[in-house]
């Protein structure tokens, strides 16, 4: 991926990797304006995080020299940040929506009589 931004994604990070650690990991190729470790609402490393570089030089440089080299026993992957707008919607890939966007307004859906007017076809024999 190409790297547009000084900022950095990094996965497959350690869950025991501090920000301090990624900080003088990425220092040794270039200068660091910050790090991010992403964490659950428990504060464990969900094991990625963005390292921000001083210049996007240094982010290119950093990419291509730490991408896939070992790291607290993990290979990390190292990439371009994407904006809010490139991001996809998920884990799957496709663009995130609300299930409820697939039935018809309320004025045109057909009205019951009741809560309980509908047919649940035969009744089970066993029942009887």
């Amino acid at each position: 991926m190409e790297v547009l931004t000084p900022r950095l994604y990094v996965g497959n990070l350690s869950y025991d990797a501090s920000e301090s650690d990624i900080f003088d990991h990425f220092a040794k190729v270039a200068g660091v304006k910050n790090v991010e470790v992403v964490r659950d609402k428990g504060s464990n490393s969900k094991g990625f995080g963005f390292v921000e570089m001083q210049t996007l030089e240094g982010a290119q440089e950093s990419a291509k020299k730490l991408h896939d080299t070992d790291f607290m026993g993990r290979l990390l992957i190292v990439n371009g940040a994407k904006s809010v707008g490139e991001r996809d919607g998920g884990r799957d890939g496709g663009p995130r929506r609300d299930r409820r966007d697939d039935r018809p307004p309320r004025e045109d859906r057909p009205e019951r009589s009741s809560e309980f007017d509908y047919d649940s076809g035969p009744r089970n024999p066993s029942y009887d």
